[in-house]
Order: structure tokens, then C-alpha cells, then sequence
């Protein structure tokens, strides 16, 4: 079996793993959503009530996911030769703001009927608990696979939702509390409290994914360890005489690298075509899917470059 044949189909079995999640995701979250708004129109409580906004951004954005999953998955065309994982990025950005809105929106509920709090009935108030009870549960089962299958496929959009509905349990944990406070104590306002709590986790969320994904977008650099482990490719090789211009972006669950390395000016350019293919290979070897370019220059030769306009320098500067 060649090496393009076991790379195809990890790729496929990558997407499929990535769909199946992805598909996960939006089944809950749609049926966390109508449970969430009969608990709370039953209930009366902002708690229920601003977690199924919550839950709305949620389908939203599993929705917005759920799609550019599919469409950053498309193998390059003619209009776009990198690929299309930019958009699993952008799908982030979305969500982002959904979730930012939804959060503005439930806050602002939540501030009113503190105001106004009204009394919740011991039954409505049980109903509701064991709807949020239902829904941390899920959403504690649901959020681990797609963090798995997220980092297993190296997926941002999955991997973000994962990090999200990881909230979500939390946000559900703090309604629980508060309605059984106000069952316990019997003072109502324990309810929007709660829901101000919810809100803050929601907004926090929201700004974290709109910075990750932004930071993306604007073609940021890979981490340090990854680009310490294609310097240790390039410095262990020993035709390799040295490498300057590393440049690493991110796309996606794709990742981009070009460079310039040095060999000796001896090599034909057969060899030199053949070393740049072995060293692709283990770049590649290194990072999953990563993309290299490699520019092949004569040590000799670009030395003498860079004195030639270290020079240029010098004289410039007189």
C-alpha cells in the first residue's frame, strides 16, 4: 500500500469522524433546546429561560459548525489552490457572535426580572430542575466526543463547540443551583442571580472563541513547540547546512510552512529535487497535516549573497 493511498484514506476516515461529530452536536443541542424552553415557559424562571437563549446559540452555531465542517473538507479547485479550511475559522467568528449576542440578550432578561422577581412554584421549579439536570448530563457526554474527535481530527470548529457545550455543563449546574436555593430558601431573586452567572460564563466564552478564531484568520504563526519540531527536522538532517525565512501559518486543521534551506552548491539538481522530497516526507512525518514548500538554495552562493548585501548595508549607512 503506498503512502498517498494511506493518507487518502485517513483522510476520509477523518472526515467521517469529523461529520459524525458534528452531527451529534446539532441533534442535541436541538433537543436540549425545545426541552429548555417548555421548562422555562412552564417554570417562569429567567435561570431556564436564558439557557435556552443559550441553548439557541448553541444550534446556531452547531449549525454554522456542522457546515463548514462539510465545506473545509472540499479538496482544493482552481479558485482556491490552499484549500478551503479557512472557513471551519470563520464558522468560529460566527458562533462567536451568536453566542455573544445571546449572552447580551439573556443578561438583559435576567437584570429585569431581578427587578421583578416573581415566585416560582415548587412543582415548576422540580420540572425545570430536572430539565437542567438532563441537560448537564448531555451535554457532559456530548462535549467529550467532540473534544476527542476535534483534537483526534484537527478540527477547530469541533473542537471549539466541544470547549463550549464544556461551559454549557457548567452554566446548567449554576441554573440547577439556583433554583434549588430558591426552593430551599424561598427567596426568588436566587433565580436571575443565577442567571447573571450564566450570562458572564457565556459572554467569556464568546470572546474566547472569537479570539482564537481571529487569531487564525490573521495567518498567526503555529505554536512554538510545533515549529521546534520542524527546526529539529531541518537541523538534524545532514544535508542541511542551514535554513532562514521559516514562515508557518495555519488554515483550518491544515498547516502551511515554507522555507529556505541551504545545501552545498556540489549537489546536482536531481539530488537537490530528491532531498527536497525527503525532507517534505519528514516535515510531513512531523505535523499532520501540513503543506511544505521548501526552496533549495546553494550554501556557497547565498553566503556570498548575504555579504554582498551586508555590504550594500554598510555603504548605505555612510
Amino acid at each position: 500500500m503506498t503512502t498517498t493511498t494511506v493518507n487518502e484514506q485517513d483522510e476520509q476516515r477523518r472526515v467521517r469522524l469529523k461529520r459524525s461529530a458534528a452531527h451529534w452536536s446539532l441533534a442535541s443541542n436541538a433537543g436540549l433546546l425545545v426541552l429548555k424552553v417548555a421548562a422555562g415557559l412552564v417554570s417562569g424562571s429567567v435561570g431556564v429561560l436564558a439557557e435556552a437563549v443559550h441553548s439557541a446559540a448553541d444550534l446556531a452555531g452547531s449549525l454554522v459548525s456542522f457546515l463548514s465542517v462539510r465545506a473545509s473538507d472540499e479538496p482544493p479547485d482552481r479558485t482556491h489552490a490552499y484549500g478551503h479550511g479557512k472557513i471551519e475559522n470563520l464558522s468560529g467568528v460566527a458562533t462567536a457572535l451568536l453566542i455573544l449576542g445571546g449572552g447580551a440578550y439573556a443578561g438583559n432578561e435576567a437584570v429585569q426580572h431581578l427587578l421583578r422577581a416573581a415566585p416560582l412554584s415548587a412543582d415548576s421549579a422540580g420540572w425545570a430542575m430536572a430539565v437542567m439536570t438532563a441537560s448537564a448530563l448531555l451535554n457532559a457526554f456530548v462535549s467529550r466526543r467532540l473534544v476527542r474527535v476535534g483534537r483526534e481530527t484537527d478540527s477547530p470548529a469541533l473542537t471549539a463547540d466541544g470547549h463550549h457545550l464544556q461551559t454549557d455543563v457548567a452554566t446548567s449546574l449554576g441554573v440547577l443551583l439556583g433554583l434549588v436555593l430558591v426552593r430551599t430558601t424561598g427567596h426568588p431573586w436566587w433565580d436571575p442571580v443565577a442567571a447573571l452567572c450564566v450570562c458572564l460564563l457565556i459572554l467569556r466564552v464568546g470572546c474566547s472563541l472569537a479570539h482564537d478564531a481571529l487569531r487564525t484568520l490573521s495567518d498567526a504563526a503555529l505554536p512554538p513547540s510545533e515549529e521546534r519540531a520542524l527546526e529539529a527536522v531541518l537541523t538534524t538532517h545532514p544535508a542541511v547546512l542551514g535554513f532562514h525565512k521559516l514562515r508557518t501559518r495555519k488554515s483550518g486543521s491544515h498547516r502551511h510552512v515554507d522555507v529556505h534551506v541551504q545545501i552545498a552548491d556540489t549537489h546536482s539538481f536531481v539530488e537537490a529535487h530528491r532531498l527536497t522530497e525527503e525532507l517534505e516526507n519528514q516535515l510531513r512525518a512531523a505535523l499532520p497535516n501540513l503543506h511544505p514548500i521548501i526552496h533549495i538554495e546553494p550554501f556557497e552562493e547565498e553566503e556570498a549573497h548575504q555579504r554582498e548585501e551586508q555590504g550594500r548595508g554598510q555603504r548605505g549607512g555612510h
